[in-house]
């Protein structure tokens, strides 16, 4: 099970989760307004040896919120000062999204102290129509509830299919305030300036840059991440396999259980010279999940 704790650095609070082992160490990084609770599910399934760690980025959830500083340049600082005071020389990351981001960008910084990566749907592309949706999303979101079930109901309405496991994730981000309504844990600014940041620029040319094995988790008929420009990442960058998931993203312990399966593979591979494998997975659930990993060669 997941603990919690907190850590200062540099005068900024981190709340952070952590199951500590001997083995492997896994550092997760979530997505815009999401926290560190999203990978809950995930820790259930992996290895009891492996040391997962999982923290709230700037602006969200437990962690501080600063009115500016919001670029993927900060978060990346920000994965530095973190790793350095719970004391990690080095590491794996999986990042989702915004996290996937933040981690190619600590990669390229901090090369040394990164095992591999995970790159969890996120692409390389400039993306305006996207950072104008996500804006008109923040600024219709309601900013407070006046009870628990008023916020439960909201969200059910947002993800119709979720069950209930998965609302109760999406229920850490919020906080009951001692009027007893709930707020958002995270910043709607710091949210909207993270977007701008990170998609308003180009991030191909940090690929190259990238020296630690790399997996690319490929959500099929994705918006962040088109069919194309997956392949276009494998392509151009050797050291880049693709995964491809034809599901949509959710907290959902069944989906994260299908993640499990590239996980134990992958890091389990990471001391081989090289390594070819395919595989072709269907796991039956409520959510039917199709998963493909397609001819990976992978040079250690």
């Amino acid at each position: 099970m997941l603990q919690e704790n907190i850590v200062e650095t540099e005068g900024r609070k981190f709340r952070y989760l952590q199951r500590k082992g001997d083995g492997t160490t896994l550092l997760f990084l979530h997505g815009l307004s999401d926290s560190a609770d999203q990978f809950s599910p995930i820790a259930a399934h992996l290895p009891e040896e492996w040391h997962l760690l999982a923290f709230d980025q700037r602006g969200h959830g437990g962690s501080w919120k600063p009115e500016k500083g919001y670029s993927p340049l900060d978060y990346s600082q920000d994965i530095k000062n973190f790793i350095d005071a719970v004391g990690i020389n080095s590491l794996h990351i999986f990042g989702h999204s915004m996290g996937g981001r933040n981690a190619l960008l600590f990669s390229t910084k901090f090369p040394r102290q990164i095992q591999s990566l995970i790159l969890g749907d996120i692409g390389p592309d400039k993306n305006l129509e996207d950072i104008k949706a996500t804006i008109d999303f923040f600024n219709s979101l309601p900013t407070s509830f006046n009870t628990e079930e008023e916020a439960r109901s909201h969200l059910q309405k947002r993800k119709p299919g979720y069950s209930d496991k998965n609302l109760e994730i999406l229920m850490k981000n919020l906080e009951k305030q001692d009027n007893g309504t709930l707020v958002w844990r995270y910043s709607k600014d710091a949210c909207i300036q993270s977007v701008t940041e990170s998609r308003s620029r180009e991030w191909w040319e940090y690929l190259p840059e990238v020296k630690c094995p790399v997996l690319l988790l490929h959500v099929e008929g994705s918006s962040e991440l088109s069919d194309d420009v997956a392949k276009r990442m494998v392509v151009e960058t050797p050291n880049i396999p693709e995964c491809c998931v034809d599901c949509a993203w959710t907290p959902s312990s069944t989906f994260q259980f299908g993640l499990v399966i590239f996980f134990k593979p992958f890091y389990g591979i990471l001391n081989m010279k090289i390594y070819i494998f395919s595989f072709y997975i269907i796991i039956p659930a409520p959510q039917m999940i199709f998963v493909k990993m397609m001819s990976i060669l992978f040079c250690g």
